[in-house]
Order: structure tokens, then C-alpha cells, then sequence
């Protein structure tokens, strides 16, 4: 009985020497990084100081760029686009270096995720992770920089939570998230703090002009 070729495909090794095997869920048996054993806990501390590095420094990347020359032409070009172009400024490049940027820092973040996690599958590319970021972002704080780190720890939290109380659930509880983000959190948990600052600060306001009123 001949083997179909989708059998012929499962665990072949990717080249002479390679440890790495592809399979149709993609790929699998990551054992070792530059000859140190992900198995070992020196390695996993490692990657993720690693990882926490990569983080701060993409933050300052970004910080930089958006507080530059470059990144209020970007805040125009996202607030006026048409407007941007008239003036003379050149949008498709602006938005190229926004792209490369992104695509260098989501480079650099899934070299070091797959060693963690020890495999990679077409299933990482599903419309639902897209999603995720976006809610990481929403949850945050929309406009900051900060805000989608700590959306991205909150929604993560949340998912490790759910999916192993209650793994039907947590799409669900995603889109609970995005809902609630949107409806009552506009500016995301780092503007809750400036939000509550404002509701309180509204009925101490109306106590003022109600007391000038009455001496006036």
C-alpha cells in the first residue's frame, strides 16, 4: 500500500546534520539553540532576559522615533493623510519606514517565542492572533506605547487563566475584553487612573461654582 504524500512529508528532517524536523502542523523538535539545550533552565533564563531586553529596547526604539521629527509627521499622517500629502510630504515613505520597523521588531520576537515555546505552526498566522494584538493595544491604552505592554500582560494572563479553567470560553472572554475596552475604557488601564481623576474632579468643581454663585 502506497503512503500518501502527506505522510511521506510527517518528521522528515530538514537537512544532513539538522535536528529540526518539518510536519505538516509545521515545525517541531527544537532541542538546542547554538548548541545549548533549551531543556536547560540556564538557556530559558537566558531567552528570556533576553526577550525582556528586546522589549526595552524596542521600546526606546520606539519611543525615539515617535518623539522625533519622524514620528510627528507619522502622527499627522494618521490623523490627516490627504492633508500630509498637500503640504508636501512624501506619506509612502513614512509609512515604509513604519513598516520595516515593525516587521524588524516582529522578526526579532518570533526568533526568540519559537525557542521557548519549541514549535511553529501555520496555526501562529490565524486571524485570531492579529486580533489579540489589536485587543492587547485596546486594553492597554490606545496612543501609548507602554499601553500595549501592558495590555499584551493582562490578555496574556487572562488567556493562560482561561485556557486552562475553561478552554471553551476564552474567545468569548476575548471579545468580553475588546467590548468592554471599547465601551467603558477608551484610553485602556492606563488611562483608568485619569479617568476616575476626572470623574472626581467634576463634582468638586460644580461645589466651587456653586459656592461662588452664592457669595456672588
Amino acid at each position: 500500500m502506497k503512503s500518501s504524500p502527506a505522510k511521506k512529508l510527517r518528521s522528515k528532517p530538514l537537512g544532513k546534520g539538522s535536528n529540526l524536523v518539518y510536519e505538516i502542523s509545521g515545525l517541531t523538535d527544537f532541542k538546542d539553540i547554538l548548541g545549548f539545550s533549551l531543556q536547560s533552565d540556564i538557556t530559558r533564563v537566558v531567552l528570556l532576559m533576553l526577550s525582556a531586553l528586546a522589549l526595552g529596547l524596542g521600546y526606546l526604539i520606539c519611543r525615539w522615533l515617535v518623539s522625533s521629527r519622524y514620528g510627528r509627521v507619522l502622527m499627522a499622517v494618521r490623523d490627516a493623510e490627504s492633508r500630509t500629502r498637500f503640504i508636501g510630504y512624501r506619506v509612502e515613505h513614512y509609512k515604509l519606514v513604519a513598516f520595516v520597523v515593525s516587521a524588524v521588531l516582529a522578526g526579532i520576537a518570533g526568533a526568540l517565542y519559537v525557542p521557548q515555546v519549541g514549535i511553529i505552526n501555520p496555526g501562529e498566522f490565524s486571524p485570531i492572533n492579529s486580533i489579540e494584538l489589536v485587543i492587547w493595544v485596546a486594553v492597554g491604552g490606545r496612543g501609548t506605547l507602554y499601553g500595549a505592554i501592558i495590555g499584551a500582560l493582562i490578555v496574556n494572563y487572562a488567556k493562560t487563566w482561561f485556557t486552562g479553567a475553561m478552554p471553551d470560553a476564552w474567545l468569548f472572554a476575548l471579545g468580553a475584553l475588546f467590548v468592554i475596552s471599547t465601551l467603558w475604557l477608551p484610553k485602556g488601564v492606563v488611562g483608568l487612573y485619569e479617568q476616575i481623576r476626572q470623574r472626581l474632579a467634576k463634582p468638586s468643581a460644580r461645589t466651587q461654582e456653586k459656592e461662588v454663585a452664592d457669595h456672588g
